[in-house]
């Protein structure tokens, strides 16, 4: 007698061979039997005949370890077929926490990214003026920058900012002390508070550098002293002690981007020596793209660490086509026998975020009318002015998106709807602030003091600021920025975000033959660069399409439609190939003995809806979504079972 057996469907069993026609036997969680299955019995008998079976997908890089405290059932992951998730990517993570970084770096994370903070990291006070790690308060408007990946906007960057208290503590000195409203501090107690939540989804949990680096160094931009290295050192040996899988980077975010790639490939050593992973979101997916793609090829050659390349693509009209000459890098790497590939997500632009939300001093709980009488005021304009001057003083040119407009676009308007798709330049010009075209400067050593850079979108990447401008191989100093043209540029888009009723979302630019170039490389694994959700955000903390549709869209459009790869192959890629760079001995492919991971969808109708204007549209064509031998979906519909597991090290 089986608890589960699914009877008559095609079996895509991960492996990336041809499909066959067969029966799949569930019991106590596991696979006992694949192919056919005659005279069995079973507490649930799905006809599969019509469908596909195939192995749970595995999201290669997402950040739903920032969600699922909040959002535990993993509802948008579910939909679309999602049994594991690493997690813990481009350099964040909850854990190991400090009230410090509870109060300030991961709290503006998670207001930027989900428009709220989850209760655990809400207990703690605020860090208070100057306290904040990574941040400057001036006049009550913060100008700082935690990850995400995007192009930020006026609120400019803070990477490195000198700060009074906060995060600057070395390595010396007795441990934290623990606040009693904090639910968790070490990276193991974290992963334990998951296990009794109950989780939708299997998580593969992977430590934040950034979070390591601000616990021993700080938030400032400056190098870690040898003492400080074995500190950071010694702290990541005891994650991966209590069960994390790896160490993530930002390379383009604070403060773990201030870090030299000395400094990371001594922290890759540790990991390198459990055989963990490390995933990076690269210092640079603009015009340093080549060089931030070699730092990683380095690191893991250096390291011996297993690499893995987040959400790998080319940012900017100017930098298109680079993806070939990358992927053919990574290739030459694995070679020369470095374990190198990379992971993508099926679209075209990256992370929306809403240029109301980049604008000093408007946070998402303010009501419209008063937010509306704010952008209005001459007062708050020169407040906005002067904050943007101080940034771009500090970044050496315009901050955020006005830095690279060409390489931002319009998602979706209040009003004007024929400039959607359009980039910032036709409305704002090509050089809004009409400055001089800069000498190059030399280029800056990979030993520096802070690495910070890319002019792309990511993380995830990140909440509420900006991504740091250029880095990589020169840094231009350009003319100082004229307060009367930054003005100039304020008034013209505080007036746009009024005449479109504050709705105006954006996001950094690719382009579809470099999509589809990355997503069909036969090492190439897909990632949502999503959190997981449960409910809606509301309108003012925009989502991407990916939240719901990566999957669905990956086997629908690009596989049936595109013809970039036969079912059998584009399965192997989001099942049996990420198992594999996972180590995920039993899971990823259709074979007895594995843990119960199972996906029933029809092939010819698999598709996704989202959209950037309606994101949270589910996808159509997935029956049933079987986690650890349990039921966790059936037609859309998310069961309570939480099956899913935190798969510790």
């Amino acid at each position: 007698m089986f608890d589960i057996l699914i009877v008559g469907g095609l079996i895509v069993d991960g492996t990336g061979n041809t499909p066959y026609q067969g029966d799949v036997a569930i019991a106590g969680g596991r696979i006992v039997a694949v192919g056919r299955i005659e005279g069995a019995e079973a507490t649930l008998v799905i006809d599969a005949g019509g469908l596909a079976v195939s192995p749970g997908f595995i999201d290669m890089h997402s950040h739903s370890d920032l969600s699922l405290v909040s959002h535990p059932r993993a509802s948008s992951s579910l939909v679309q077929g999602i049994t594991t998730e690493v997690a813990g990517s481009c350099g964040w993570s909850l854990a190991p926490l400090k009230n410090e970084t509870a109060a300030s770096v991961l709290k503006e994370l998670c207001l930027g990214l989900m428009g709220a903070v989850p209760p655990e990291l809400a207990e703690a006070p605020d860090a208070g003026p100057g306290q904040a790690a990574g941040q400057e308060q001036a006049g009550g408007f913060e100008v700082a920058a935690t990850g995400q990946e995007q192009v930020g906007g006026l609120q400019g960057a803070a990477a490195g900012q000198e700060q009074a208290g906060g995060l600057q503590g070395a390595a010396a000195g007795p441990a934290p002390a623990r606040h009693p409203g904090l639910a968790w501090h070490s990276f193991g107690e974290y992963l334990t508070y998951l296990e009794k939540l109950g989780l939708g989804v299997n998580l593969y949990p992977i430590v934040g550098q950034s979070l390591i680096r601000a616990h021993v160094v700080g938030a400032r931009r400056r190098m870690a002293t040898p003492g400080e290295i074995e500190a950071q050192r010694a702290l990541l040996e005891a994650c991966l002690e209590e069960g994390a899988r790896g160490l993530s980077t930002g390379r383009a975010y604070a403060p773990g981007g201030h870090a030299s790639t000395e400094e990371v490939i001594a922290l890759c050593r540790v990991v390198a020596a459990r055989d963990g992973l490390y995933t990076s979101h690269i210092k640079d997916e603009g015009a340093g793209l080549i060089d931030a793609v070699a730092e990683a090829i380095r690191i893991g050659r250096e390291s011996g660490v297993r690499v893995e390349i987040s959400h790998h693509k080319a940012v900017g009209p100017a930098n298109f086509g680079k993806v070939a000459e990358t992927l053919t890098m990574m290739e030459e790497a694995r070679n020369a026998g470095v374990d190198v590939t990379c992971d993508s997500y099926p679209y075209a632009f990256a992370q929306v975020f809403s240029m109301l939300e980049e604008i000093p001093g408007i946070t998402p709980a303010q009501p419209v009318d008063e937010v509306r009488a704010l952008l209005s005021q001459d007062d708050f304009r020169a407040k906005v002015t002067a904050e943007f001057v101080k940034a771009s003083a500090e970044e050496h040119g315009p901050p955020g998106f006005f830095s690279r407009p060409e390489s931002i676009m319009f998602i979706s308007l209040g009003r004007d709807h024929d400039l959607e798709g359009q980039p910032l330049t036709s409305v704002f010009g090509p050089n809004p602030l009409g400055q001089a075209e800069p000498a190059p400067q030399p280029a800056v050593a990979s030993g520096g003091a802070g690495a910070s850079g890319a002019e792309t979108s990511t993380g995830l990447s990140g909440g509420a600021g900006v991504t740091q401008g250029a880095t990589g191989s020169t840094r231009p100093r350009p003319v100082p920025l004229e307060p009367a043209r930054v003005r100039a540029l304020v008034d013209k888009g505080l007036d746009f975000l009024l005449e479109q009723d504050l709705h105006v979302n954006l996001a950094a630019i690719m382009c579809e033959p470099d999509v589809e170039t990355v997503l069909g490389h036969p090492q190439t694994m897909v990632g949502t660069d999503a959190f997981t959700i449960d409910r809606d955000l509301g309108e003012r903390t925009p989502i991407h399409p990916r939240h719901f549709g990566t999957f669905p869209r990956v086997l629908g459009h690009y596989c049936r439609t595109r013809g970039l790869g036969d079912l059998a192959t584009m399965i192997q890629k989001i099942t049996g190939l990420p198992a594999r760079k996972l180590r995920l001995a039993e899971r990823g492919l259709l074979a007895r003995g594995n843990w119960a991971d199972v996906v029933v969808f029809d092939p010819a109708t698999i598709s996704d809806r989202a959209t950037a204007k309606e994101p949270y549209l589910e996808p159509v064509g997935i029956k049933w979504v079987i986690v650890n031998g349990r039921v966790a979906a059936e037609d859309g519909k998310i069961s309570d079972a939480r099956a899913g597991m935190v798969l510790r090290r």
